[in-house]
């Protein structure tokens, strides 16, 4: 059976679903559904006489139920399909939105279960994560999605803390086979599916503030802290500064070999009326590269191809310039322009230009465009990037 039409039935179904524009079960149930239909497109260089490319279509399709008062399951389906206008030779399509073999796929992305008493939650099973070195990322087809078990505890309404063990991952950032749970150890090029972590978060009238620590047995550990501070200039004028400190070591058999980053970072934006500056700094104090995440990782100079842990050298450090626009209540219009070098810049010395357009209509659907010029002046040359993403929730 051809691969495409193999997932046509689950794609029709879940657009069905939302194009009715009613919920899949009555409010009165207990039971809910939502989910989002998905198109994308990506196109790129990467320094080479061919263009590569490729766009997909897709969708998730995820129900909760209520069993009790304190706990509720929640399942979710997500797809990826292949137009079938993509190249004919796999070697000429970008990855990013299909499986290993450039194909469609259907996968259980998210199986878990909440209980939640008083001022604890948890939640076990396979589910989005949002941390600094664990997250969705959700910028392609299918977001990255993790096995993974929580426990949060709210010590008040200011302050919270919580421990967790993660073992899998899937997504475009798996390094494998984004349509498979892979292991934690694996995904950062060891291998095994253990890693332990804890963390705080404490909202202040001045300060927010937020520390990590991580903890994956005979790979590394981190320890990640961030404080940010905003206020008003005056009633047209805002600011927002932050700071972040990312160290990290190798432990036990080492299976990433030698791991040592001391990473720190400054942020600032300004904002008058609808217009944001904002200026980001990290530097690795440290003779080795910065440290990998599972996801979009947690540095501000973070862009849309360029990250500080790409830096191949001693000392990396990353420069990132942003103005921002939001023309109305829908649309958003970005610029970013960053430099990537390691110490002696005949290693590595990369410059990046970003422009980004946001586009939201009646809550439900988005549209983001971001175009990259990525320069590096050493290997690969001039690289032109595009993104498009056009999302419909429901």
């Amino acid at each position: 059976m051809n691969r495409t039409k193999r997932y046509t039935l689950p794609l029709l179904l879940f657009s069905q679903l939302a194009l009715a524009g009613v919920p899949v079960v009555q409010q009165e149930s207990s039971v809910n559904c939502s989910g989002y239909l998905r198109a994308g497109y990506m196109h790129s260089t990467l320094g080479l006489p061919k263009k590569l490319s490729v766009n997909a279509v897709g969708a998730e399709l995820g129900c909760s139920a209520v069993v009790n008062s304190y706990a509720t399951v929640h399942l979710g389906a997500f797809t990826s399909v292949d137009t079938g206008l993509n190249h004919d030779h796999k070697d000429d399509t970008l990855d990013g939105f299909l499986n290993q073999d450039k194909g469609s796929y259907l996968m259980l992305g998210e199986a878990y279960l909440t209980l939640s008493y008083e001022n604890i939650e948890l939640r076990l099973g396979r589910q989005r994560l949002d941390t600094p070195h664990m997250d969705s990322d959700d910028l392609r087809i299918v977001p990255n999605l993790f096995e993974a078990y929580m426990a949060e505890f709210k010590l008040a309404d200011s302050l919270h803390t919580g421990v967790g063990f993660v073992r899998n991952m899937s997504g475009w950032e798996n390094g494998a086979d984004q349509s498979h749970f892979e292991g934690v150890g694996d995904v950062l090029g060891g291998d095994g599916n253990k890693s332990w972590l804890a963390w705080a978060s404490h909202e202040g009238e001045l300060v927010d503030s937020n520390v990590w620590y991580y903890n994956i047995p005979d790979h590394l550990q981190i320890i990640y802290a961030d404080v940010t501070h905003g206020g008003q200039l005056t009633n047209d004028v805002s600011y927002e500064l932050g700071l972040q400190f990312d160290w990290g070591a190798d432990i036990g058999d080492s299976r990433l070999g030698n791991v040592d980053s001391k990473t720190w970072g400054l942020s600032v934006a300004l904002n008058y009326q609808q217009l944001s500056a904002t200026f980001a700094y990290n530097r690795n104090n440290s003779n080795e590269t910065a440290l990998s995440s599972l996801g979009g990782g947690a540095f501000f100079t973070s862009m849309e191809d360029q990250t500080l842990d790409a830096v191949d050298g001693e000392r990396a450090e990353a420069l990132v310039l942003g103005l921002e626009y939001a023309a109305s209540d829908s649309l958003v219009l970005g610029f970013a322009a960053g430099q990537f070098s390691s110490r002696d810049k005949a290693n590595y010395d990369v410059e990046e230009i970003d422009l980004y357009v946001n586009y939201n209509w009646q809550e439900n659907v988005g549209l983001e465009v971001v175009y990259a010029q990525v320069n590096d002046t050493n290997i690969s040359g001039e690289d032109h990037q595009l993104r498009a993403i056009l999302t419909y929730n429901y």
